[in-house]
């Protein structure tokens, strides 16, 4: 089931669901920037090649660099394995692989 489907059917779920997102994401002890970088390390954790994406966006918006995103994929890397990084070809847009 997608999430717009869900939120179709439900959208009361949703809307807390997001809710809940902007209140986690805002500044407070950590940046709203450095939780978004954290968000991307346990993306490539989860294997989740939306969460990536969506993440990495949010974190470059909000100012972070390709070596910051690097960073924590390599934290990602040494707490999981290397599999918790080159699942996905999504790394390499991110970081802006050149062939």
């Amino acid at each position: 089931m997608s999430l717009t489907l869900i939120a179709k059917q439900q959208p009361s779920s949703i809307n807390a669901l997001f809710r809940l997102r902007n209140e986690v994401f805002k500044d407070g002890a950590l940046s709203a920037k450095e939780k978004e970088i954290m968000a991307v390390c346990v993306s490539c954790l989860l294997k989740c090649d939306q969460c990536l994406e969506t993440h990495a966006k949010l974190a470059k918006d909000l100012g972070a660099t390709v070596d910051e995103l690097r960073e924590a994929m390599l934290v990602a890397m040494y707490l999981a394995g290397p599999s918790s990084v080159i699942w996905s070809p999504k790394v390499d847009e991110i970081l802006g692989a050149q062939d």
